[in-house]
Formats: structure tokens, sequence, C-alpha cells
């Protein structure tokens, strides 16, 4: 799949898994910008167009739904797939509540690339 020019922003407050999933994104194709918590990603997605946004539930500050709830009403087009370690009835209720899909963090990082993929066409942006 052609990547180039599609973007991810990773939010979540651990700075090692962001930095990781960050390297392995950007050799991907992606471009990719970072948020630590909910606020910085409102922040990241008023600066730049970004296709997808990947984010962690738990969270301080803002959790996961939360950042959900605010990029629907702002930015509508754009997917928001959450990568997490949360169970799996949390993974329904994100979709429910708009979710692109969702993620278990310790997947083979191919799932996440196809669902990024996959988002990423989707996007308003695409």
């Amino acid at each position: 799949m052609e990547r180039n020019n599609k973007s991810v922003l990773i939010v979540d407050d651990d700075h090692d898994l962001r930095y990781v999933f960050s390297v392995r994104l950007i050799s991907a194709g992606y471009m990719v910008y970072e948020a630590g918590n909910g606020w910085d990603a409102l922040d990241q997605m008023g600066k730049h167009l970004v296709d997808v946004v990947l984010t962690d539930y738990q969270m301080p500050e803002m959790n996961g739904f939360g950042l959900l709830s605010l990029c629907r009403v702002k930015w509508p087009g754009t997917p928001v797939v959450f990568f997490s370690g949360e169970q799996d009835d949390m993974a329904y209720e994100a979709v429910a509540r708009g979710a692109f899909g969702w993620v278990r963090k310790g997947s083979e990082f191919t799932m996440l690339l196809e669902v990024l993929d996959h988002a990423s066409q989707q996007s308003v942006h695409a």
C-alpha cells in the first residue's frame, strides 16, 4: 500500500511506546505526529491535518473516550483507532461511540498497520 503523505497522530502517555511506534510507522511510510495526552492531541490536530488518530484509552487528564468525543465534533472525518491494553468490552464501547476500530497492545505490528491503512483510506484527507 502506498502510504506517502498519509499521517497518523499517536496519542499515548508512554513516551517510550510513542517513540517505538513512531519509528516503525515512519519506516512503514507514514508521517507521524505525537501527543502525550488528549489535550496535546487536540493541539496537534489544530496544527496538522492528520489522516488517522491512534490513541490509548487510559491517559491522565483526558482518556481516549474524551478525545474521541471531541474529535467527532471538531474533526468528524478523521478516523480514531484505539490502541490499548484494556478489556474487550472497552473495544465494543469505543466502536459504539464512533471509533474506527480497536487494536490490542501487544498485537502483531502488521495487524495495527492493516487497521491504520484501512482507516487512512476512509479519512476525509485521503
